[in-house]
């Protein structure tokens, strides 16, 4: 490795890789960017995960292995205290990073010094690559915010930050999922950092039927209803009821119609109490109020399918 720093340091944690994670670290080595160190993070696989890692001749790999599964917040930990680089960029195992996604973000974040962590939008891909959707968030950072009393505002391994960002906010350990959401929400609530989504699509996401998204078991969404509260609350008191309406939808739950109306008032109460606290003016609050026919759109599809499936 050159001793000379690199501009960004790439963090993939692995866990039992072995089909995709050849392709995910070609699509990083491919990179037309390629001004980085890539920190890959051997988290206890007991599959051919090691011997794919280190088929790959390349100098700006670092391996680390540690030697019994981890989990994926303490494996971020150490590979945001080993990273050398000015950003650092997110990598999943079983995803596919677009060849100039490297090049899009770091000229982003240098045309603007006030972003601390920028994503993107993402192609959502089945087991063999195939493009199913295009999946978009926010693009501006008071968007962002708003998004977050609902859900994860920023895709997690499409983002690109500012290493001093990490180094002195990092991941709580004491989670084992929606870890990101709650890093998330704290240095939007708790720092100044600024984030900001590209709408391009510059990764592609794989979504399967043993991914970790889709195994995520009803039982630990809670975690991730528990901070859309958490966010919530920080603009408007919500009742028990409320509370629990939303832990429900969280876990895909039957909800009534009254519920939806419950729901609907909900959402409208955050967006004027949040208009209201950050003192948006008129053109910022409508861009806060679209932001909620999509949730209304959410209640609609989510009623209609339960009473499809009765």
């Amino acid at each position: 490795m050159n001793n000379n720093k690199p501009t960004i340091s790439v963090l993939m944690p692995v866990y039992n890789g072995e089909r995709y994670v050849a392709e995910a670290i070609e699509s990083i080595l491919s990179q037309t960017y390629s001004d980085f160190e890539f920190i890959i993070i051997n988290d206890g696989s007991t599959d051919s995960t090691e011997k794919i890692i280190k088929s790959f001749n390349d100098s700006r790999i670092v391996y680390i292995d540690n030697g019994a599964n981890l989990g994926l917040s303490k494996s971020f930990n150490l590979g945001i205290d080993r990273a050398r680089g000015e950003f650092i960029a997110r990598m999943d195992a079983d995803d596919v990073s677009e060849p100039k996604r490297f090049e899009r973000q770091v000229q982003f974040l240098k045309k603007r010094p006030h972003v601390g962590i920028v994503g993107s939008s993402m192609s959502l891909i089945d087991e063999d690559g195939r493009i199913r959707r295009v999946y978009r968030r926010q693009l501006d950072h008071m968007n962002i915010k708003f998004a977050s009393l609902f859900s994860t505002p920023i895709m997690h391994p499409t983002i690109m930050g500012r290493t001093e960002v990490f180094k002195t906010h990092h991941y709580n350990e004491g989670l084992s999922n929606s870890e990101d959401y709650e890093l998330w929400s704290r240095l939007l609530f708790e720092s100044e950092t600024h984030f900001a989504n590209i709408r391009e699509p510059l990764l592609r996401y794989r979504t399967y039927p043993h991914s970790f998204t889709q195994t995520l078991n009803l039982d630990k969404r809670v975690v991730s209803a528990h901070n859309s509260i958490r966010n919530m609350e920080r603009y408007t008191k919500l009742s028990e009821r409320e509370k629990r309406l939303i832990v429900r939808m969280r876990q895909e739950q039957n909800i009534s119609l009254s519920d939806m109306f419950a729901a609907t008032a909900l959402y409208f109460r955050a967006a004027r109490n949040f208009c209201r606290k950050e003192h948006l003016g008129k053109r910022k609050t409508f861009r806060i109020y679209i932001q909620v026919l999509p949730n209304l759109y959410f209640l609609a599809k989510y009623k209609l399918k339960r009473l499809l499936n009765r």
